[in-house]
């Protein structure tokens, strides 16, 4: 029980060492530099995210009312590992990571997978505006990467994908 104790107070002690610089390490050589974080890259980062949930949730919606159908069934996995990356990115700043608010409430029905296949068009269409939007700020290296890769597989995989269905 103690040495349950000692291990919590002792990684209370450093993290509270971290947070407020007592790390005794400069700033240069610190391995936990505190980053400065521009707010205009913290909202890229919250809206892309937030549309990476809601495109998992209409393709997580088609496969609930079609079944395991293609190309739904590769490209709702696709959605989860592109918040995933903007996920980490969250966590390597030591931010916690927005929660999903999307709810199949939010979610259109639709009536054949011809017109989910419509909507899924649109939605990679829309997905890579977002994207789109934010390149000209000054994006952490990172950042830039998530984003370029998130909006290459939109554009080059996902959109076709379901042009091809629709």
């Amino acid at each position: 029980m103690r040495s349950n104790f000692l291990k919590i107070f002792g990684l209370a002690v450093f993290q509270l060492a971290v947070v407020s610089g007592l790390s005794g390490c400069d700033e240069d050589s610190s391995p936990v530099a505190p980053v400065e974080q521009d707010q205009a890259v913290l909202d890229a980062m919250e809206a892309t995210i937030l549309d990476e949930y809601r495109a998992e949730l209409i393709y997580e919606k088609v496969l609930e009312d079609f079944g395991e159908v293609r190309p739904f069934v590769n490209i709702v996995r696709a959605e989860v590992r592109h918040s995933e990356s903007l996920a980490s990115l969250y966590t390597s700043r030591g931010l916690p990571v927005p929660e999903n608010t999307w709810s199949f409430d939010d979610i259109p029905a639709f009536s054949s997978l011809t017109q989910a296949c419509q909507a899924g068009v649109v939605a990679e269409i829309e997905n890579a505006e977002v994207y789109d939007r934010y390149f000209d700020l000054s994006l952490p290296a990172d950042v830039r990467t998530v984003f370029e890769n998130n909006r290459r597989a939109s554009i080059e995989n996902h959109l076709p994908a379901f042009q091809r269905c629709s």
